[in-house]
């Protein structure tokens, strides 16, 4: 688990995603559910480590450019350009 403070343009970015859409898919469900669990006066968002490998796998591994974009300018401050990926090794994997 890591704790991020998010800003409140961070925030705006979480807020983008309708929370209606909520049961629309893997990507949705992330944003809606951190909408959710984010304290909006100080801006603490514990993310688990299935968030940390979600938001990831969203900005990296699929072809969707806006969902990468999102999660940069939500996360790219806090957990940096990789956000939090770890190279690979050279044994392979994610590190």
């Amino acid at each position: 688990m890591q704790t991020v403070i998010l800003l409140a343009g961070e925030i705006a970015e979480l807020d983008r995603q309708d929370p209606s859409t909520e049961y629309d898919g893997g990507y949705p469900k992330l944003m809606v559910g951190m909408q959710r669990r984010i304290d909006r006066k100080t801006g603490e968002l514990v993310l688990t480590d299935n968030d940390l490998e979600k938001i990831q796998r969203y900005a990296f591994d699929h072809e969707n450019g806006g969902w990468k974009n999102t999660l940069m300018r939500a996360f790219g401050r806090t957990l940096g350009q990789k956000l939090g990926r770890k190279p690979a090794s050279l044994f392979g994997g994610n590190g």
